[in-house]
């Protein structure tokens, strides 16, 4: 019989065992109250479950295995942890079992439905990527919409804990904050720590007093990325590495290893030394700042503010002192977009969630569902089993269910794959 303990964790949960007249191991008459509540701590499994044996009320925990012998197996015979467990739940009976203290722990082996199992079977066995493709056509819009609106919460509240454990590390100084989610998704995926690393050693502050000229901007980047170590031809170039010597001795500033940034595979319009020139032009912008956009009305000058220009020099150059035939190195709206919604609408949100600005965070929301959904191989995936995000609130939920649910096959814990698991297909 195809079994995992989580799946009977599951099944206790939320009663999908057989309904039948239950009794236990002992045959004494069983009523399940109320099955408690799931401990994610060591321990019982569930605490202060509430049920019926014979004709006694019992209150307390509830341990679950797939077969007795795993209750001597684990050692609870001899953790005192287990000596109010009430009930031990198992699929298979083989033996009794007692507490540290000697007590016969009652137990009941649960029924439980053949297509029960088969579901469960089919959607861990599975080879698609989306393991309920096939039968997610049974569960309603209605109800797939409204998980895709939890993940896309859940997605916002963890970007909120990882901004929260940033302020913590930065004085609660949002500015601070805001440089450096901004600098990772100046990165996108393949040079995102790098990024976030030069921003980590490259203090705000520092950034902050030279902004107002856009060459020291590039001389600290550049050099902080470690691409100003050669000598070169260029006289631009030699002026910001002469530039960058200086602020470097005056603010104790430390390079990162070349070797860190990636550029194999890249086009050269996304080479890190192009975002870093983006990136230094647009702090060179007094504008750029989450108290501005926080004070923004219309959104589409949040594209014009992010779609920046680096200096002349970078129309013939992809990299320093190498020179390439002329092409724009504008920050395209398919990337401004990106930056808007992994940077820009999560520090919004939370910038009025944690500071209890409902304007803020209502036009974070707004701004997300304004957004079109992105393109990429995630939403084709859903795409093609027929569900299609409306907005970049909706895409961005569906990406997240995808890596964070149905990759892990985190079905007992997915709306979805708890109505798919609950069908019946076999009548």
């Amino acid at each position: 019989m195809f079994m995992t303990e989580e799946f009977l964790h599951y099944l206790w949960k939320f009663r999908l065992y057989k309904p039948e007249l239950y009794t236990t191991q002992d045959g004494q008459y069983l009523e399940i109250i109320h099955p408690g509540i799931k401990n994610t701590d060591a321990g019982p499994d569930f605490f202060n479950a509430k049920i019926k044996i014979g004709s006694e009320m019992w209150v307390g925990n509830v341990e679950i295995h797939l077969k007795s012998s795993d209750w001597n197996k684990h050692g609870h015979q001899n953790d005192p942890a287990y000596n109010n467990v009430i009930l031990h739940v198992v699929a298979e009976h083989d033996t009794q079992i007692k507490t540290s203290s000697e007590r016969v722990v009652q137990e009941w082996q649960m029924p439980i439905e053949a297509w029960n199992i088969t579901n469960y079977k089919n959607l861990i066995e599975t080879t698609k990527k989306i393991a309920c493709a096939n039968r997610i056509n049974l569960i309603s819009k209605m109800e797939i919409d409204a998980w895709i609106e939890r993940m896309a919460v859940e997605k916002l509240e963890r970007k909120i804990n990882n901004i929260k454990t940033l302020l913590n590390q930065s004085q609660n100084d949002w500015d601070e904050v805001f440089y450096i989610l901004t600098a990772r998704n100046f990165g996108f995926s393949v040079n995102g720590d790098a990024f976030e690393q030069l921003a980590r050693q490259t203090p705000w502050k520092t950034v902050l007093k030279n902004r107002d000229k856009i060459e020291s901007l590039e001389a600290i980047f550049l050099g902080q990325a470690g691409f100003l170590a050669d000598d070169f031809k260029d006289e631009y170039i030699q002026n910001l590495k002469r530039e960058y010597l200086f602020l470097q001795k005056k603010y104790d500033l430390k390079p990162l290893e070349p070797s860190l940034w990636k550029f194999l595979r890249l086009r050269p319009s996304n080479f890190p030394t192009v975002r870093l020139m983006q990136f230094a032009k647009l702090l060179h912008q007094n504008s750029f700042s989450l108290s501005k956009i926080s004070e923004e009305t219309n959104f589409e000058n949040i594209y014009k503010l992010l779609m920046v220009k680096p200096s002349s020099y970078w129309d013939i150059h992809f990299k320093p002192d190498v020179e390439s035939p002329k092409s724009g190195k504008r920050l395209g709206k398919s990337s401004a977009e990106l930056i808007i919604i992994n940077t820009l609408i999560p520090m919004l949100f939370a910038f009025g969630k944690l500071r209890g600005e409902d304007e803020l965070f209502n036009k974070a929301l707004t701004w997300f569902q304004t957004m079109p959904p992105e393109k990429n191989v995630i939403i084709s995936d859903w795409e093609k089993i027929g569900i299609s995000a409306e907005n970049a609130m909706q895409s961005q939920a569906l990406i997240y269910l995808e890596k964070n649910y149905c990759q892990l096959k985190k079905c007992l814990h997915c709306s979805i794959g708890h109505l798919v698991l609950s069908k019946r297909m076999d009548k």
